[in-house]
């Protein structure tokens, strides 16, 4: 990282990270970058300022949903105006004061806080799975129930808190399962492993309908990179997992694959399932505002 007093200094490589810092052979991970650029804000952080949604959801390690990564956001605590400029988003305290935490000695919300600022502006799909997220690393249910009642969007992140669990292994796995929850779908059993008659593991899988024999799962490349052993080719893992699949369909069960495609596409995961379940449906009791498509109201 460097301090120029110059643009004109600036080779075109370099990426700005604020005012007058730069930054060589930027890493071509948007994610990385932006933890980059939150860490040259940590030394102008004003006291009482703490690193706040998709900055603090990067930080806690929260899956991320259509974010400005551009920006560093950053909260205030004493009081002042909010601002944007083309590197920072800062904004004063909305509602109550954000709980707080030091996570690799950067001072940020905390992790219920955290996924709850992000739960609330998004979708109930996006919002479940930064619940499950926040649940697997440890947040605690009712701090994240607390944190998420009332003001803007609370109705369907509250729905999402509740319907979290830790066992949804991927963001992907979560946005699944928020397919299933809106369509009426019965709810599969998670991370269910079978076993054959000698009680030897044949194999986890995503989701597990016992009443209909059959294993749905999340089939895409960053499920494949997150397997991947070392010295291995992801042509590797596609036929461990071929292997896997046929040593699980010797239990009498069928299979249906997901992609990333299906899963962004409204209505492909019910066509998926439906020549396996039929019209079999059930109301899973969800609040209207956690089928709703369209982008939370501003309420706070």
């Amino acid at each position: 990282m460097h301090q120029l007093n110059s643009s004109s200094d600036r080779p075109l490589t370099r990426i700005k990270l604020r005012p007058g810092v730069f930054l060589d052979e930027p890493p071509a991970d948007p994610y990385a970058l932006h933890l980059k650029r939150v860490e040259a804000r940590l030394p102008h952080l004003r006291p009482g300022s703490y690193f706040a949604r998709a900055s603090a959801a990067l930080i806690h390690g929260l899956p991320i949903f259509h974010a400005d990564l551009d920006r560093v956001h950053v909260v205030h605590t004493g009081g002042g105006h909010g601002r944007i400029t083309t590197s920072g988003h800062s904004f004063t305290t909305p509602l109550r004061d954000p709980s707080v935490v030091k996570v690799d000695d950067l001072p940020v919300t905390s992790l219920a806080r955290t996924a709850s600022d992000m739960m609330r502006r998004t979708l109930f799909g996006p919002a479940l799975a930064i619940a499950d997220a926040a649940l697997r690393l440890g947040c605690d249910r009712a701090e994240l129930l607390d944190e998420v009642r009332g003001g803007r969007g609370c109705r369907h992140a509250t729905e999402a808190a509740l319907r979290a669990t830790p066992l949804s292994e991927s963001a992907y796995e979560s946005l699944v399962r928020g397919h299933i929850l809106q369509s009426g779908i019965p709810m599969p059993l998670l991370q269910h492993e079978f076993v054959d008659a000698w009680g030897l593991l044949l194999g986890r899988t995503d989701f597990f309908w016992r009443e209909f024999g059959l294993v749905g799962e999340f089939d895409g490349a960053i499920k494949y990179d997150e397997l991947l052993r070392p010295g291995e080719t992801v042509a590797d893992v596609r036929r461990r997992e071929y292997e896997r699949q046929r040593r699980i369909e010797g239990q009498n069960v069928r299979f249906v694959r997901w992609t990333a495609e299906d899963v962004h596409t409204p209505g492909a995961i019910l066509a998926s399932l439906q020549p396996f379940i039929g019209d079999h449906r059930v109301d899973h009791g969800m609040c209207p505002e956690a089928h709703d498509l369209r982008r939370p109201r501003r309420r706070g």
